[in-house]
């Protein structure tokens, strides 16, 4: 498992081959991923790694990574062992809540919005 500070934005890897999966931590609603700038690219040959995000009508996978909520944001798959650079272009676009908007009561007690210092990206 990789994680880093959204924040840093760009972090270099080295994963063996298999499936792999992108959550942020903080909270389990993403309200606006498509606004990221999101690139995975294989230092060897140069070619970008094609991301895919899943939603339900804007449900998500949810999970509990190291006591942290988590939501899956995007989904990968590598044929060989590569090494790879992961960035975020533009991380202060991210809107990433706590709960889902549809629990109501819970958005009036809480703050909504996880700041974005706080938010790791968690590859597993």
């Amino acid at each position: 498992m990789n994680e880093f500070y959204l924040k840093e934005k760009s972090i270099d890897l080295e994963l063996s081959a298999g499936s792999y999966q992108i959550f942020f931590t903080g909270g389990w609603f993403i309200k606006n991923l498509e606004e990221l700038d999101v690139e995975l690219i294989d230092i060897e040959t140069n070619k970008k790694i094609a991301l895919i995000s899943n939603n339900f009508f804007g449900l998500r996978k949810q999970d509990f990574i190291k006591g942290q909520k988590a939501v899956l944001a995007f989904q990968f798959n590598l044929v060989k062992s590569s090494r790879l650079t992961f960035s975020i272009h533009n991380p202060e676009t991210l809107l990433l809540q706590k709960v889902h908007p549809f629990l109501f009561l819970y958005n009036i007690f809480f703050p909504r919005k996880v700041e974005v210092d706080k938010i790791r990206v968690v590859i597993r």
